[in-house]
């Protein structure tokens, strides 16, 4: 069975994205970047909302300072977005998904092929965690105080976690990955 995981940064406090959704703020360096190039080789698909999606498609098909690795996998990767409001999508290999999510990504869990990762979507991640189909989260604590867009909202019930591994970076980020307990 294939495992859905979470690659986010958050910021100390806790924001996912600054109160204008900026993420100017992510400290990305060499490091960050073999980390993206080992994961998006492993990866089978991508999971977006609406508004990361967005972000997302109108940045990596005509990107050309970024990492050739991390471009092409970003294109040719399949990519299923969830909204009820988009009524198409013009990325490569890219899927608008209208059905509720948690059947759909049980399905896709099912299927054969690489990893299932989440980039940004903080309200599938919501969803996806309160239905218990996340099976990883690797969250980067990027060394600043930000203010924002909560991970999570503040109504969301609590949910215990087990640290499995941490890792600093040499720029201040720190990645630690958990499971559900």
């Amino acid at each position: 069975m294939r495992k859905v995981f979470v690659s986010n940064l958050a910021s100390l406090d806790g924001y996912i994205a600054g109160p204008d959704r900026e993420i100017d703020w992510h400290n990305v360096d060499g490091e960050y970047e073999a980390y993206g190039v080992k994961m998006m080789n492993a990866a089978g698909a991508i999971l977006f909302g609406r508004i990361t999606y967005e972000l997302m498609a109108g940045y990596w098909p005509t990107v050309t300072d970024n990492n050739p690795e991390v471009t092409r996998q970003m294109n040719v990767l399949p990519k299923y977005v969830f909204s009820n409001s988009l009524t198409g999508v013009d990325w490569s290999n890219t899927q608008l998904v209208k059905e509720p999510i948690g059947p759909f990504v049980q399905r896709l869990k099912e299927e054969e092929g690489g990893d299932i990762v989440i980039l940004g979507s903080g309200t599938i991640v919501s969803q996806l965690t309160a239905l218990r189909l996340i099976d990883e989260y690797r969250i980067f604590t990027v060394p600043v105080l930000r203010g924002g867009i909560p991970a999570f909202p503040p109504s969301f019930p609590r949910l215990g976690l087990e640290l499995v591994s941490s890792r600093e970076f040499s720029e201040g980020n720190v990645l630690n990955t958990y499971w559900v307990k």
